[in-house]
């Protein structure tokens, strides 16, 4: 028993999967009941029963556990689970934390995780980048699954980053963009392969240039099979990143992110990046003004309103305000925004408009939806 919870344990060469058996019968049940009107929802394939059973997705998030990770974390999966609710929510139909990590840590009884073995143990405390363990994590993830088949309950394979709030159901591509494209992701205008080309030339000397998608791993939606395909060659770039200080000095903190676009081109898999603004899956607040039709909100800037001066902050919330462990225990719910007054902006100097400050309230209402479904853990 953990935490209350019977959990199923699996191990795996020094790793170990916990997942709520209640919960994963639930999602599978979900699954099977929701099939059908799956392939209804927007934007996905055909109607058939057998198509409909194809679009099922398994959300994945990695993390090490800190506490700054826990917090947001724990909010994603309270929007995910609303989600689910939703109409077509029916087809997300598990989620799980890649935890890479040397022990286990407060959330195993609230969230399903696999823990993989880290790279670097230090990270358990501190260090200075903890997501190059992230490519070799999600590999040991598949390798685990390769032997237990129930740890993927999805035909596709979604993964997210910790600070996303969930707002809608995830649209899935339909037979025409399949047809183009083997994977989906998002257009971050840092990740510029064509920027650097003697970086990209040492990682991948035979490649081309231009075939490098300019993304990273989430968010990134495939099918089960190219992820499984994909996986260990992020993770070889990666730890090629890692071990040439020129390249780690070059690519900076982003580098991980440049070792799976790499591993996509290798692989083949065209990339498909709907533009900003036109993307389905997130909307990142305040430098995009609405959710439009993405899915999910991302937070990773910071949301601070400031007054026309510039000298006193009006309302702010950024992520980077919640690091202790006592939050990430019992999270607290988030104060909303004031009303719309004319002449506020953001600290960058963006101007608040009336969109701007709704889409900020809608995020902010939609965590706390989530938050109000969460019991604190103990500090165990």
């Amino acid at each position: 028993m953990v935490m209350g919870t019977a959990h199923a344990v699996i191990d795996t060469q020094g790793a170990m999967h916990y997942g709520s058996a209640a919960d994963s019968q639930q999602q599978e049940t979900a699954a099977v009941k929701g099939a059908a009107a799956s392939g209804k929802a927007a934007g996905l394939t055909g109607g058939s029963s057998k198509q409909a059973a194809q679009d099922t997705v398994h959300t994945l998030c990695t993390g090490n556990g800190s506490p700054y990770q826990n917090y947001q974390l724990r909010i994603a999966y309270a929007t995910y689970k609303l989600v689910q609710a939703m109409p077509g929510g029916e087809r997300h139909v598990a989620f799980t934390r890649i935890l890479h990590r040397t022990k286990p840590d407060q959330l195993m009884g609230e969230i399903e995780t696999f823990r993989a073995d880290p790279l670097q143990p230090s990270c358990d405390d501190w260090c200075e980048y903890p997501v190059s363990d992230r490519g070799n994590a999600v590999r040991q993830f598949f390798d685990a699954a390769a032997k237990e088949p129930s740890m993927i309950r999805g035909e596709w394979i979604y993964m997210i980053e910790s600070d996303y709030v969930f707002m809608k159901p995830l649209p899935l591509p339909d037979a025409a963009a399949q047809a183009r494209f083997k994977a989906w992701g998002y257009p971050f205008d840092y990740i510029r392969p064509t920027a650097h080309p003697q970086a990209m030339k040492k990682l991948w000397p035979e490649g081309k240039l231009e075939d490098i998608p300019g993304t990273g791993p989430a968010p990134l939606l495939m099918r089960t099979a190219d992820w499984r395909q994909v996986t260990p060659d992020w993770e070889k770039y990666t730890a090629k990143v890692e071990a040439d200080a020129e390249l780690t000095k070059q690519l900076g903190w982003v580098r991980e992110m440049y070792a799976l676009s790499v591993a996509l081109a290798v692989n083949g898999m065209n990339a498909e990046l709907q533009p900003i603004g036109q993307s389905n899956f997130i909307a990142q607040l305040p430098i995009e003004d609405t959710l439009g039709s993405a899915h999910a909100f991302h937070y990773t800037q910071c949301t601070i309103i400031k007054t026309v001066a510039g000298d006193k902050d009006v309302w702010a919330y950024d992520k980077r305000f919640h690091t202790s462990l006592e939050e990430s225990l019992t999270v607290p719910s988030i104060e909303p925004p004031p009303e719309y007054q004319e002449g506020w902006k953001t600290i960058e100097g963006k101007p608040i408009t009336p969109q701007l400050l709704a889409s900020i309230a809608s995020m902010i209402a939609q965590m706390n939806r989530g938050i109000a479904t969460l019991q604190p853990l103990p500090a165990r």
